[in-house]
């Protein structure tokens, strides 16, 4: 495949309708250009945004009061071995 994509004043392209469908790109989407030997490589990026939704349907939130718990439990028989150790 080859394409074609003109430059404007500003330096600017305008990336052909198959190229955007092939890298998965939109309006807003970020693209890296990286040059490997004698290439520039077009890679797309991820934003936050291209992963909202992705952890919906999974099991419940994390219980943070919880964790805070056992964390406090934790520490404090640590503590407790720490000193009948001395």
């Amino acid at each position: 495949m080859v394409l074609a994509a003109k430059i404007t004043s500003k330096g600017q392209i305008t990336l052909p309708k198959e190229v955007r469908r092939l890298l998965r790109v939109e309006s807003g989407s970020v693209i890296l250009f990286e040059r490997e030997e004698e290439k520039i490589v077009i890679r797309p990026t991820k934003t936050l945004l291209d992963y909202r939704g992705y952890l919906k349907g999974r099991k419940k939130p994390a219980d943070f009061e919880l964790m805070r718990e056992r964390a406090k439990k934790y520490l404090a028989e640590k503590a407790a071995r720490g000193k009948r150790g001395r």
